[in-house]
């Protein structure tokens, strides 16, 4: 199942929640770009699971899927579930600080449904209960949030750039492209690598952006996040992938 629609479906997930519980009509929207991996079969089927699981009453299990295998994998569906089971005390204790954090956490590519969910859960917190969530939040933001998770595709991106090696065919002419030869022994799209730069450059163009339009620089080192853009592009074009 392509990505797009898996997230759609999700979404109408959430909008069906939000209807249980804030009592208010929302409309389906879709997920804006995010540069990070598309989910694999794997995963695919892990989503799959845990939606049964919780369908199935089992919240114990789906709990622990949603926040120890979905949400460090920046899946804003798993991490919006685990703040509504906290909301709910669903296999996790009633804790409205814990559930705003994750709620902000899903909130963070800008989803309206998303958005529109942290906005109704935080009118209901005390001003002692909002300060205790910005500090989970500010955790959860450094360990499994959207800038640390592009950081991490970035430097893994440029380590498969770094180690990039190729090898003509036997009884190739010399003078034909460059066919690579991946550690298996199968060919590799001959557009391998150029497809990973541009993924990378994708990643480094919205982590900037994500800096400038957000307060995350406060919560962040924002010169040592600029300096790792820096030292990036700065390798990246002398390694001159085509």
């Amino acid at each position: 199942m392509p990505e797009d629609s898996t997230l759609k479906i999700r979404t109408a997930l959430i909008v069906g929640l939000l209807a249980a519980f804030f009592c208010v009509p929302v409309q389906s929207q879709t997920y804006k770009p995010f540069p990070g991996e598309s989910a694999d079969q794997r995963t695919l089927q892990i989503q799959k699971r845990v939606d049964e699981l919780y369908d199935a009453g089992d919240y114990k299990r789906a709990l622990f899927i949603y926040e120890k295998e979905l949400a460090p994998r920046g899946d804003k569906y798993a991490q919006y579930m685990v703040g509504y089971m906290h909301v709910n005390a669903l296999a996790a204790p009633h804790d409205t600080a814990s559930a705003l954090a994750w709620y902000r956490l899903a909130a963070e590519r800008g989803h309206e449904v998303l958005e529109r969910a942290r906005d109704e859960l935080a009118k209901t917190l005390t001003r002692e209960e909002i300060d205790a969530s910005n500090r989970l939040f500010l955790d959860l933001l450094q360990k499994i949030g959207d800038t640390r998770l592009l950081m991490k595709l970035i430097q893994r991106d440029m380590n498969t750039l770094r180690s990039r090696t190729g090898t003509h065919i036997p009884g190739s002419r010399i003078s034909g492209p460059m066919q690579i030869i991946k550690p298996s022994g199968m060919p590799e799209n001959p557009n391998y690598y150029r497809n990973i730069r541009l993924h990378l450059e994708a990643r480094l163009n919205y982590l900037e952006a994500k800096v400038e339009i957000s307060d995350i620089a406060l919560e962040f080192d924002y010169n040592g996040l600029r300096m790792f853009e820096e030292q990036v592009k700065a390798e990246l074009a002398a390694l001159k992938i085509p």
